[in-house]
């Protein structure tokens, strides 16, 4: 008993001491960066050397490539180093943020590549202007609307990373809610203003009186599948019955599944009308606008599509995970082959699967 109680004792000493060496076991290559940060701005442009090197602080005699991180935020010129392993590179900044100058070295085998990165910090530029999408410069009373803007800084890339703040000149007639929707009480003149840190726009609207006195509700269909479409045309109609074009008018669905137990019914419907439902079960569309509604109720049923599966050949990467996988035919001069794509955010392998028995990557 003593003897396997030091054998195994041996036995992990040997394995624990393996595992410090390996932790202390330095790297065959590493990346040097000069300077080893930058700071930018949009635009601007800077020079970097970039060597790769072995232990003894020599050229690895490997090229590699430069990239930046995220896409599209830095350009770097050239892409590529010398067949030494050296690279001065030229980057320019186009997009804000904490942003990576990367290298990989260019290796047959995926194991073999070494890795390595630079921070670029690059601030945001001062904002320049506040533009309004396609306003609408008369609203109808009772109805609610929303002013959607687009902000750009001197650098003229558009933010969306900036707090908005509407307001009303007159908020007895016409206020926003937290959420800049403008919600019309009264008739009147009103003028709207979005502001945007020390940056603001206006806008003159009208306020009048709404015409609207009924709406109509009609569709196609009365049964669907689930995963189909649907168009649902609304109207706004006067007390002639004439419609009333520029009237806006909001979609919303109510539904109840199938299933007693479970997930909800679950659907989605959008501004023009257009419906569909991923639960089959009784629907009930409705269309608003003015204080006047109306709605129609549809039904939907399983599409009841399927079919059996049959693994007819399999490929393997080890060293890569993967969760994606897309899957199609070829076109043009690639008919009748297949393709497919398996991806991660660790990399991504494309599939010749025409041959499902042998498929290679």
């Amino acid at each position: 008993m003593n003897k396997i109680l030091l054998t195994l004792f041996l036995s992990f000493s040997a394995i624990i001491g393996q595992e410090s060496n390996d932790e202390k076991k330095e790297p065959e290559f590493t990346f040097s960066f000069e300077p080893d940060s930058l700071f930018l701005k949009v635009g601007e442009e800077a020079t970097v050397e970039i060597r790769l090197k072995d232990k003894n602080g020599k050229l690895a005699q490997n090229p590699f490539y430069v990239y930046g991180r995220p896409r599209r935020s830095l350009e770097s010129s050239p892409r590529i180093s010398d067949s030494t392993g050296y690279a001065k590179v030229t980057i320019k900044a186009y997009k804000p943020g904490k942003l990576q100058l990367s290298t990989r070295s260019i290796s047959q085998k995926r194991e073999d590549r070494i890795y390595g990165s630079m921070k670029v910090e690059v601030p945001n530029p001062p904002l320049d202007r506040i533009v309004f999408n396609d306003p609408k410069e008369k609203i109808y009373v009772g109805t609610t609307i929303k002013y959607p803007v687009s902000v750009f800084d001197i650098a003229n890339l558009e933010r969306d990373d900036i707090d908005l703040n509407y307001s009303s000149s007159n908020t007895s007639l016409a206020d926003f809610d937290d959420y800049g929707n403008l919600t019309v009480s009264k008739p009147g003149n009103l003028t709207i203003t979005v502001t945007a840190d020390d940056i603001k726009k206006t806008l003159k609207v009208k306020l009048l009186k709404n015409p609207v006195a009924k709406i109509s509700l009609k569709s196609k269909k009365d049964e669907i599948r689930t995963g189909d479409v649907i168009q649902f045309e609304a109207k706004a109609l006067n007390r002639s019955g004439k419609e009333i074009k520029d009237a806006p008018i909001n979609f919303s669905y109510r539904g109840k599944a199938d299933y007693g137990i479970g997930l909800p019914a679950s659907a989605l419907i959008e501004n023009n009308g257009k419906f569909v439902a991923e639960t089959s079960g009784i629907f009930t569309v409705l269309a608003q606008s003015g204080g006047f509604s109306a709605q129609k109720t549809i039904k939907v049923v399983p599409r009841n599509v399927g079919s059996k599966i049959k693994v007819i050949g399999h490929g393997t990467i080890s060293d890569v995970h993967t969760s994606d996988l897309w899957v199609w035919p070829g076109i043009g001069k690639h008919e009748g082959k297949d393709f497919a794509v398996t991806e991660t955010q660790t990399g991504r392998l494309f599939w010749s699967s025409t041959l499902q028995r042998n498929m290679k990557s």
